[in-house]
């Protein structure tokens, strides 16, 4: 057991001790043995086996030994209290400044104390001390009456020892002549009278190994120590004039031989007096019983009726059982009874604070610093503080700051302490914040970049598996690619897909049953193609080295470029003249989590969709975290609130714009115009067809007027629509038939679309549908399913405003326009002022609502009528997934 002083560091041998060794001088001693001898007899090195460290100490006994146990005490004032029980092994050196009877032997007062212990020895082979018995030996190792050690008399001794010696000063310690020694120990029921009681038991040692050398002698304690201390506030204003241990068996026999205690059965009581009384307030967690007043006990099952008795100068006394329900006092060990006052707290006030440096923080700041104060002090003025322990207790946290949810969040990421001892001197914390700030679009352009690059060239057609082509393809990394020259989805699973170019119902003013390229599209493969080019693009130089290689359309995406872009591929016939493009593609170069979407839902953003801004914390309102820090022993409580600000969502864009029901995307940029009046093939002004839409894809059309005298429609404003007339099914382009002025055909997105609106076919997608493979145009009523949360995966509608058909330029930027795939008649008269007649593109128009965008399908002045716009209007696409 350690010492609790440095004074007590045991020496390597005792004080004042010379070296010793073993004589012998009999007549059949050899020459040798006779070199050897000397005059003093056997001699002995004392050590105590508490010459190491206490926390090095091997726990030899049960567990349930040094199990802790707390047992409520009673009596006046003792409300609140109790009497902790603790174990440790070994018998505690504790100081004190004079040798008397109660000090607890060790190696740094042994000789100090001037007590012999007493030797005994057995002869090899023999159960009875018939060597040495009960011979004295002084504290420095030397016999009293030095005997020495014959070999012809005995090899082999083996010793014991007893400390201390039997004589008239310890009459309580006898030993019984002829037998090995058995102590019969009564400890004095006077405390201060007692001693400690060392034994020790050697192994047997050989004459020719020890004939020159000291007898090692390694004592250990053969009683109980009892120790009482002061835990937590005892009764602050009392003071402790004397402790009884009571009901407890008083005397027992140690046989050294066996180390085995047989316990005698008598019972007696044990007390101490102290010579000044002990202040609970001055010396809380102090020994009371140190030095001479240290309890002495015999191991035993402590009996079921024992207690202590805790008494006052107050007159006032306070009772706790201690035994029973196996509880044991064990030899060689140190029980230690504390006694605690855990609950009444009447006679301190508790002291709990936490300071803050301040108490809201930017979403960068994750440094949040703060001070615990946490003590109790007696009542009254200049009396003593007590550091009181504190801790965490709680985590709440508010995302909007009404509702709080208990629990450590995520947003806290680390926290230097959550508890700490207390005390006047503030504890310095420091919680740490998560930096929750995320520049998104810079982070995808990074990973688009550092996307791996496929060895050779890539077919984009094949990637999802099985052949299927389309107007648009998604690339998200850099490298060489190719997709084959078809017109739009003619190739579907591996194999041509001809619904998508030709329709089952007959044309008229409404169907177009004939779907064209630069020439009807007979076939799903493009021909006469001589060149292949960028036709247009929002980043210079992302996409190079476009060529036609056997059918297919090869091109090359940059590395040093890479960021979202869209590009148009054209493949031309340079023999047609200035009109000469026979089809063209839209790359999208965007994350391929755009697309990662469930069946029958909306892909993630709007088709061509490239951020000019895209950053934000990813929380969107301020959020806050509550602390509850308490102190464990009184309860008290105290709370702190930090708020951590969100730096709001930004995310503008650009996105590609259609006319509803052309393949190919428009955006006001470089490359692209608006049809001027009067310079169209064949002299038309007033609109165009998908023949002409196909060879001038970056041409936005000027849309066509219905007649408003047109008795088929009524008088009034007329709408606009940029497909002109029905088609001939003559290929040169310059026969026509006519139709009424308010023909419009529903089918250019879906094939089989007859009606209008609320088609009851199924959808069959069009080789002008702009989506990429495996998505479509949506239909109106499903774009309901954005508003739903697209299933878990919002769909990001931003508003872009309408690309107008008059001067082509972006207007009402504060809405979004989406088209849908259908039509429907004006509804007429919708006030005094507004007039509509004629057919209509029906879409969804959204109202931007911070960074979300909610969808409306009706019209609010006229909620019969779903929300319409001209056909040659630019609007936005999401496609759907079929």
């Amino acid at each position: 057991m350690k010492s609790r002083n440095s004074k007590f560091a045991l020496m390597a041998g005792l004080v004042g001790l010379a070296s010793f060794v073993v004589t012998a001088c009999t007549d059949s001693d050899t020459a040798q043995e006779t070199q050897k001898k000397v005059e003093d007899g056997i001699s002995f090195a004392v050590t105590d086996i508490q010459n190491i460290s206490e926390s090095s100490l091997p726990k030899t006994k049960a567990p349930s030994v040094y199990e802790t146990t707390s047992t409520p005490l009673e009596g006046e004032g003792a409300e609140g209290l109790s009497l902790l029980e603790t174990t440790v092994e070994g018998v505690n050196p504790v100081y004190h400044s004079a040798a008397t009877r109660g000090t607890i032997t060790t190696n740094d007062n042994f000789a100090g104390s001037d007590k012999p212990f007493a030797i005994f020895a057995t002869k090899e082979g023999s159960t009875a001390a018939n060597y040495l018995y009960n011979e004295k030996v002084n504290v420095d190792g030397t016999m009293v009456n030095p005997v020495k050690w014959k070999k012809s008399e005995s090899s082999k001794l083996k010793f014991f020892a007893v400390h201390p010696a039997t004589d008239g000063s310890n009459p309580l310690v006898t030993t019984s002549s002829g037998t090995n020694p058995v102590v019969n120990y009564t400890p004095d029921t006077d405390v201060k009278k007692q001693f400690d009681l060392l034994v020790a038991n050697t192994n047997p040692f050989n004459y020719d190994d020890y004939v020159s050398q000291k007898i090692p002698i390694a004592f250990s304690h053969a009683t109980t120590a009892v120790l009482f201390k002061v835990g937590n506030d005892l009764s602050y204003n009392q003071q402790v004039k004397k402790i009884e241990i009571r009901n407890v068996i008083g005397n027992g026999t140690y046989d050294i031989a066996t180390k085995a205690w047989t316990v005698g059965t008598t019972k007696k009581n044990f007390a101490l007096e102290l010579n000044t009384p002990f202040s609970t307030a001055v010396n809380p967690g102090a020994i009371m019983n140190d030095g001479d007043g240290t309890f002495f006990m015999v191991p035993q099952d402590i009996p079921a009726d024992a207690d202590v008795k805790i008494t006052f100068v107050s007159g006032k006394s306070v009772v706790a059982k201690i035994g029973g329900n196996g509880k044991k006092w064990v030899a060689g060990t140190t029980r230690t009874y504390a006694i605690s006052n855990p609950k009444d707290l009447e006679d301190r006030n508790a002291v709990l604070t936490v300071e803050t440096e301040k108490l809201v923080y930017n979403y960068d700041e994750t440094n949040v610093p703060f001070k615990v104060t946490s003590y109790s002090q007696l009542t009254g003025s200049g009396r003593p503080t007590k550091a009181e322990p504190w801790a965490i207790t709680k985590y709440e946290f508010s995302a909007d700051g009404t509702t709080w949810t208990e629990g450590k969040p995520s947003m806290v990421a680390a926290m230097s302490s959550e508890s700490g001892n207390g005390g006047t001197s503030a504890e310095a914390c420091t919680m740490t914040f998560t930096n929750e700030y995320r520049d998104y679009k810079a982070e995808r352009e990074a990973a688009l970049k550092a996307a791996h690059e496929a060895p050779g060239t890539v077919d984009l057609s094949k990637v999802n598996g099985p052949q299927e082509t389309a107007n648009c393809y998604v690339v998200s990394a850099s490298g060489k690619y190719s997709f084959p020259m078809v017109y739009g989805n003619a190739i579907k699973n591996g194999a041509t897909n001809a619904s998508s170019y030709t329709s089952s119902y007959p044309a008229s003013e409404h169907i177009f049953n004939k779907f064209w390229g630069a020439s009807e599209i007979n076939s799903p493969y493009i021909t006469g193609a001589n060149d292949a080019k960028v036709l247009w693009t929002s980043t210079p130089d992302i996409v190079s080295d476009v060529t036609i290689n056997n059918g297919n359309v090869e091109f090359k995406v940059n590395k040093d470029k890479m960021k979202e872009a869209s590009v148009i591929i054209g493949v031309t016939n340079n023999t047609l003249g200035t009109y000469n493009v026979l089809w063209s593609w839209h790359i999208w170069i965007t994350s391929k989590d755009v697309v990662n979407t469930d069946n029958g839902y909306f892909m993630l953003e709007p088709l061509g969709f490239r951020h000019t801004e895209w950053h934000g914390t990813t929380y969107e309102k301020d959020r806050k975290v509550r602390l509850t820090v308490t102190q464990t022993r009184t309860g008290k409580t105290a709370q702190v609130e930090f708020t951590q600000k969100a730096s709001a969502l930004v995310r503008k864009g650009q996105a590609m714009y259609y006319q509803q029901g052309r393949k190919d995307p428009l955006y006001p940029s470089n490359g692209m115009t608006l049809q001027s009046t009067g310079t169209e093939p064949n002299g038309y002004n007033r609109g165009m067809l998908p023949y002409w839409s196909v060879k001038m894809p970056l041409i936005m059309a000027r849309f066509r007027t219905y007649n408003p005298n047109d008795p088929g429609i009524g008088k009034g404003e007329a709408n606009g629509d940029w497909m002109w007339i029905n088609f001939s099914d003559q290929g040169d382009g310059t026969k026509y038939y006519s139709h009424a002025e308010h023909a419009t055909y529903f089918n250019l997105w879906d094939v089989n679309n007859c009606v209008g609106y609320q088609n009851p076919n199924a959808f069959v997608k069009t080789v002008y549908d702009p989506s990429p493979a495996g998505f479509r145009i949506p239909r109106l009523d499903e774009f309901n399913k954005i508003n739903s949360g697209n299933n878990g995966k919002a769909a990001f509608v931003p508003a872009m405003g309408i690309l107008s058909e008059r001067d082509f330029k972006i207007k009402d930027t504060e809405y979004s326009y989406y088209w849908s795939s259908e039509k429907k008649k004006g509804p007429g008269t919708l006030s005094a002022t507004q007039q509509w007649y004629g057919y209509y593109g029906l879409l969804a128009k959204g109202v931007k609502n911070g960074n979300t965008t909610t969808l409306g399908l009706v019209r609010p002045e006229h909620p019969s009528s779903p929300m319409f716009k001209d056909m040659a209007s630019g609007a936005n696409v999401i496609s759907v997934k079929e």
